[in-house]
């Protein structure tokens, strides 16, 4: 049975069958193999739907665009010209975000927000205590950031959003692109409308694709009042007249349902299956500014009391010293610190604290302490040996420390196998992450060791202090239950016994409020 038979008795024997069924069999059994061929076929199929629209833009025997795409181009210019120039006025483009946010803010978060500046945190840091100032400025923050519902925070990324598209969209170059059809177009001079030529189409193809990338995104809002709105207000005038803008949209949603240039860029590159994907130009800036309040008042917070801290921590050393610079080590630091942090593996983190407790116990507790502990722990006659054993313990137990800081300090100096080890792994840490993560690790253990010196030695000062207000209480005792020959104590003092334990408790508990800047209150 021959081909045509076959055809004819199936079309005899099922007349029910739906219209186009043999049409498109036929087209399945003989469809063309050839790539190129089908391909030649969608073209002419896209050709033809492109000449269809009321749009001549593009000759697709010639392969040329038009001069009535040329004048399309030119009326966007001339509408968005005053906005053009506009933009290009602005210094700073951040600025709109800021343009934007507050136009929308109620006076009560205008003055939340300024409340949280930078400026007026610190004037209030004159007249208000840092731990109460820090609750109040948290207490604004919270309540700054409560004003911000997602109505709120849509409302503004919203219009912002718009803005930026708007600006996008004027600042598109339609100048450069109209040069391409005829050198007589003049800059920002809409009087005549100029003579264009046609062009060849792969002049215009980036620039289609990135008029395309800035236009279709404008189309899907249909309402903008609020950034002419913005826009007069900030100008004074509405840089493009709203009725002309809304004639501009409505002919870009024209040009957008027709696919025009969707076409023209699949015939233009000879690629039938060419499509651009428009990205999503939805901006979110309300939280990244709440975000950046928010830094901005915690790190004034954070500087003050830094501030704050070493001011104290300066008041107390000269109180104590004489002066804030004191070094009483030679190898752990402030300098040879320096080494590590020029090269960004670390530091002697305790070298300050360090140095100042070396000092105390030479200047003070291998004079002034000693020569308590020498009169009532060695000359006194304590009621039982167990109650002097805890300052005794302390006592002795600070003369060691300052041995055990000297012999710390030692084991870093010059020539040390430990020493040695740094000078090895700093001529090599850059290049060998190895020898950096090593470096790291000694530091950390050196540090450790000075904390555990510092924890040892404020814990030590602590418990002499307090057996000092003991022993104190108990020589004011009618009958004292400590020591029980104060009478013959006081032959031996160079002075008061009342003045000797008040000055060096009052040093002690000086020297411990010092330290605890550092290391906090905790001594563990």
């Amino acid at each position: 049975m021959s081909v045509h038979l076959y055809i004819y008795y199936m079309g005899s024997s099922q007349s029910n069958t739906e219209p186009g069924f043999f049409q498109r069999l036929i087209e399945s059994i003989f469809k063309p193999s050839d790539p190129e061929a089908e391909k030649r076929r969608i073209m002419r199929a896209i050709a033809k739907e492109l000449s269809k629209t009321k749009f001549k833009f593009y000759r697709a025997n010639s392969d040329e665009v038009l001069p009535a795409f040329a004048k399309t181009f030119f009326s966007f210019y001339k509408t968005i010209a005053p906005a053009q120039s506009f933009f290009q006025s602005i210094q700073n483009p951040k600025s709109l975000q800021l343009m934007v946010i507050y136009s929308l803010l109620s006076d009560k978060q205008i003055e939340l927000i300024d409340q949280l500046s930078e400026e007026n945190i610190e004037a209030a840091a004159k007249q208000t205590q840092i731990n109460q100032l820090k609750t109040i400025v948290r207490s604004r923050m919270d309540q700054l950031f409560s004003e911000f519902d997602s109505t709120v925070i849509n409302k503004i990324d919203t219009l912002y959003t718009q803005l930026i598209l708007f600006k996008a969209f004027c600042e598109y170059d339609y100048f450069f692109l109209l040069r391409k059809f005829t050198s007589t177009v003049r800059e920002y001079d809409f009087s005549v409308v100029p003579q264009f030529d046609a062009i060849n189409g792969k002049y215009i193809v980036d620039d289609l694709k990135d008029f395309i990338s800035t236009a279709w995104i404008i189309t899907e809002y249909d309402n903008w009042k609020d950034v002419f709105a913005l826009l007069k207000k900030l100008k004074g005038v509405e840089p493009v007249a709203q009725n002309n803008w809304q004639k501009l949209l409505s002919r870009l949603r024209e040009l957008q349902r027709s696919r025009v240039f969707e076409m023209m860029l699949q015939l233009i590159q000879q690629n039938p299956g060419f499509t651009l994907t428009v990205k999503d130009g939805q901006e979110h800036i309300t939280e990244s500014f709440l975000d950046k309040i928010r830094q901005t008042a915690e790190k004034t917070i954070s500087r003050l009391q830094t501030q704050q801290k070493i001011s104290k921590i300066d008041s107390l050393a000269t109180s104590i010293f004489g002066t804030e610079a004191v070094t009483r080590l030679k190898n752990y630091t402030a300098d040879q610190s320096s080494v590590f942090e020029k090269r960004n593996v670390g530091s002697f983190v305790y070298q300050q604290p360090l140095n100042y407790l070396k000092a105390f116990l030479l200047d003070y507790i291998k004079k002034d302490v000693r020569e308590l502990s020498d009169l009532v722990l060695v000359r006194g006659k304590w009621a039982t040996a167990s109650l002097s054993s805890s300052m005794s313990e302390s006592y002795h137990a600070l003369i060691d420390l300052s041995d055990k800081i000297t012999e710390f300090d030692e084991s870093l100096s010059d020539n040390t196998p430990l020493n040695t080890r740094i000078k090895n792994l700093l001529g090599r840490h850059e290049r060998d992450k190895e020898a950096a993560n090593m470096l790291h690790t000694i530091l950390s253990d050196i540090n450790g060791s000075a904390r555990e010196l510092l924890v040892d030695g404020i814990k030590n000062l602590i418990i002499y202090a307090k057996n000092i207000k003991m022993v104190l209480e108990d020589y004011k005792k009618t009958h004292p239950e400590l020591i029980i020959n104060w009478k013959e104590l006081e032959h031996f003092a160079d002075r008061s016994i009342t003045d000797m334990c008040v000055s060096i408790y009052k040093q002690l508990y000086q020297f411990v409020s010092l330290m605890q800047n550092f290391m906090g209150n905790s001594q563990g």
